[in-house]
């Protein structure tokens, strides 16, 4: 499980572990849990939706640079938002079940109108609902569920393989019932994703094939319909009437917008005036300057644009100075830590981001997953098994990321750089560190977003301090995109967004197996037998509390072996939008989605008016 797009409350007792045999077995069931019992019930609503949302209007959004394809599936261009990866949150495709919100990780039937797993977890055989149909009105058959799974495996993104690995076959078992067998019966996470698997019409892409990039508008089950586009300016999505599962509980208060138009901007201040300009309707901002002092009081102040703060429970949205591993210059730990040692956060955080952030301290801050104080218990059995293949602070030390006054001044962390660089075998001469080999120490930081400069122009002058010469490139999102697909960069801003169940999807974050493997999100090349081993262990794990303790051993791993540079976390999820719609209370522990919100015709044309007069 992961976000994309992306990315983003919920009780404790929601969270606390139950024996891995709560899971249903040997018989249908509408939804599964990892750990424990599903929350809801079959005829039970979701509880942070309002059910009886009115539907109608249009939401107007900001779309990430350019796109030029209609298929998601392949490395092959830039897709256009609003299409579905993995999990049933796509407007036009969907997947056998949808997550429930919230909950750590609860699947709930969307195609599917019953599950059932083996009692001895071989198995898991769906069986599809009647009604389910794709827009051109032919039912969801298991053939097309079949036909999805082998075309993404074999043709598809290289992540599918990693994912769904663990499945010997898929077969027909009856006339709307599909079972997927599985290679072993200890991986208690695999009968949850195999429901992510965007089902794809076999009629639709057998013809035209997976692999490559297009522009016709495809076939899918989902509520909305490409209704107007223009390559790479917008994309107009139109919930359709007819939408199959328009009366599904698990639908129920989401999809409220007749109309969601996506419209692209090459400039991320370009877009952030355009929506000033009221262009489009919502924006969620990740620019801790502008949102302290970007936008209009007077207008806030009236009531016409809202700034709204959220929180969940997942793991906070992270960002780190990703390092490149294949790169021979940074495979000495000592370097990785002497180039986070010239990052100052402290003095960024106050002077530009008015100290709305706080320093990234794991992978996994703010949710119980963090690893932190020093390990005990099992956890501590866990990683003494590698003690001698894993840095000795792992043991020794609470992670800490290094920290200054906030002054501007970190004398003391660049003397602790140098001699690391000098002890990894890097000398200065003449104001440029050299190896022994008489190879200056460069490197180059791409990123996509301009605002991101005011964070690495001062990194960069201080890493010159150390004799470090790198330079800052700026390019579009294509060329990043496929930069990152084929590992040709020094150093990028990103760190994966985190789940509060984590599984299988680790494999593609820091996993051997992904390192070399084109398209991978193992952006930093980790190739590390302990971590692959701790993953393996986390995704068997029995109880919640086992994988809280694995996942945490995996962190400490990850952070001590410095793989990048610690940059910062932030806690909150910022919405700004103009005044016109309505939203649930509840946040669910997931995070807020904007597929429950709906419009509010008053309030809609209360703003409409102001702008029409000027105001």
């Amino acid at each position: 499980m992961n976000r994309v797009l992306a990315v983003i409350g919920a009780a404790v007792a929601v969270l606390a572990s139950a024996p891995a045999d709560a899971v249903v077995r040997g018989k249908p069931v509408h939804a599964m849990a990892l750990h424990g019992e599903a929350k809801y019930g079959p005829t039970q609503v979701f509880d942070y939706v309002n059910a009886n949302a009115p539907k109608g209007g249009r939401l107007r959004m900001p779309g990430l640079s350019t796109f030029d394809t209609f298929n998601p599936f392949s490395m092959k261009g830039t897709p256009a938002g609003g299409f579905l990866y993995l999990g049933s949150n796509g407007f036009l495709n969907e997947g056998l079940t949808v997550q429930g919100a919230n909950e750590p990780f609860t699947q709930y039937c969307l195609l599917c109108e019953t599950m059932e797993l083996a009692p001895d977890s071989s198995w898991l055989e769906y069986t599809l609902r009647a009604e389910a149909k794709f827009h051109d009105g032919k039912p969801v058959t298991p053939e097309d569920v079949i036909f999805s799974f082998e075309t993404l495996m074999g043709k598809g993104l290289p992540l599918y393989k990693l994912y769904w690995g663990d499945v010997a076959k898929v077969e027909k078992t009856g006339p709307r019932k599909v079972r997927f067998t599985f290679k072993s019966t200890d991986n208690a996470e695999l009968p949850l994703i195999m429901g992510q698997l965007p089902v794809i019409s076999k009629a639709y892409w057998e013809k035209r094939g997976i692999e490559a990039t297009t522009l016709d508008i495809p076939v899918g089950s989902g509520p909305y319909k490409i209704a107007s586009f223009e390559q790479g300016r917008f994309i107009v999505w139109r919930r359709d009437p007819n939408y199959w599962g328009k009366d599904l509980v698990v639908t129920k208060g989401t999809h409220n917008f007749d109309e969601i138009r996506l419209d692209y901007y090459r400039d991320d201040e370009v877009a952030f005036e355009a929506f000033k300009a009221y262009q489009y309707d919502h924006i969620t901002e990740n620019t801790a300057l502008r949102w302290a002092t970007g936008y209009d009081q007077k207008v806030i102040d009236s009531g016409l644009m809202m700034k709204e703060e959220f929180r969940d429970e997942l793991p906070d949205n992270g960002q780190g100075f990703v390092m490149n591993l294949r790169r021979a210059k940074v495979q000495d730990v000592r370097v990785r830590q002497a180039l986070a040692l010239a990052f100052d956060f402290d003095s960024l955080n106050k002077t530009i981001a008015f100290g709305q952030y706080a320093p990234m301290t794991s992978y996994f801050q703010g949710s119980e997953l963090a690893a932190t104080g020093l390990p005990q218990g099992e956890e501590l059995a866990i990683l003494t098994k590698y003690k001698g293949k894993i840095p000795d602070e792992v043991f020794t030390k609470p992670f800490q990321p290094p920290r200054t006054t906030g002054s501007g001044n970190l004398r003391d962390n660049l003397l602790k750089a140098r001699d690391l660089m000098t002890a990894a075998g890097w000398e200065v001469k003449n104001g440029v560190a050299v190896n022994k080999a008489g190879e200056p120490f460069t490197f180059e930081f791409i990123i996509w977003q301009p605002g991101l400069e005011r964070w690495i122009n001062p990194y960069l002058q201080n890493l010159e301090r150390l004799g470090i010469k790198g330079t800052l490139r700026v390019i579009d999102t294509t060329q990043l995109l496929n930069r990152l697909n084929e590992f040709d960069f020094d150093m990028i801003v990103g760190v994966p967004a985190q789940s509060v169940s984590p599984g299988n999807e680790q494999r593609e974050f820091w996993g051997s197996a992904a390192a070399d493997r084109p398209g991978s999100r193992n952006w930093g090349g980790i190739k590390n037998p302990v971590i692959d081993e701790i993953i393996e262990a986390l995704i068997l794990a029995p109880t919640r509390e086992s994988l809280v303790t694995h996942v945490r051993a995996l962190d400490r791993v990850l952070l001590w072996n410095w793989y990048a540079v610690p940059e910062l976390t932030a806690g909150q999820i910022r919405h700004a939008y103009w005044n016109k719609f309505g939203h649930p209370a509840t946040v669910p522990l997931q995070g807020p989605d904007i597929t429950t919100w709906w419009v509010d015709p008053a309030k809609a044309a209360k703003v409409d008016a102001a702008r029409s007069a000027g105001k």
